[in-house]
């Protein structure tokens, strides 16, 4: 009998193990809290803003670098979200604007590979459960997705209404400051908010 209890705990415990994500890495000072071992959260009144490394952390080498983002509308009527509406901040005070689709297309190599690193659409699907999917697609890809939910056109504009979300990709160049091992700040200003929103995160 005390055999099969002993077995019972095993299997309990390893059962919530695998039910739970691990948040894993190094510590780092100064920043929002973690989703997971890749995603960072600023959850405030108007707004959620959530930013995802998991991609970013595999581009050092390169001119160009992926955030994987979302942005969810809690209470204004609408959000107008464009490209211009995303700055990235390095720990140097360096500001860099979000690269357009020309130049992503004409300059780098890594737009479908990065979207198959995508986690945040499993990560957030309880947090978001009660607001509806937006589409949105700020950034080009080079292949189409079978997927209906998932926008193959690219968007210079969303209008996010209350109580949707959108989950995309947005790129920028890579920060004079190196990546990896590096606090970033990425904000957030549209015309209906006073203030920008920003997500404090490391690259790890």
């Amino acid at each position: 009998m005390r055999g099969f209890i002993t077995l019972a705990l095993v299997l309990v415990t390893a059962s919530s193990c695998a039910t739970r994500q691990e948040i894993v890495g190094r510590e780092v000072q100064g920043v929002d809290r973690k989703l997971s071992t890749f995603a960072y959260i600023e959850e405030g009144n108007l707004v959620t803003f959530v930013v995802d490394t998991r991609s970013t952390r595999n581009r050092e080498a390169d001119a160009y670098i992926p955030l994987e983002i979302a942005v969810a509308n809690r209470s204004l009527k609408q959000l107008t979200i464009t490209r211009e509406s995303f700055t990235l901040v390095d720990e140097q005070g360096n500001r860099y604007p979000c690269a357009g689709p020309k130049e992503l297309q004409e300059n780098y190599e890594y737009l479908d590979m990065d979207r198959g690193l995508a986690e945040l659409q499993d990560i957030l699907f309880n947090r978001f459960a009660v607001y509806t999917p937006h589409p949105s697609k700020f950034s080009p890809t080079r292949t189409v997705s079978p997927d209906p939910f998932v926008s193959n056109l690219v968007r210079d504009q969303v209008v996010l209404p209350k109580f949707e979300y959108l989950i995309d990709f947005v790129y920028f160049p890579k920060p004079k400051t190196g990546l990896l091992n590096h606090r970033f700040d990425l904000f957030l200003k549209t015309p209906e908010l006073a203030e920008p929103v920003f997500v404090k995160f490391a690259v790890l």
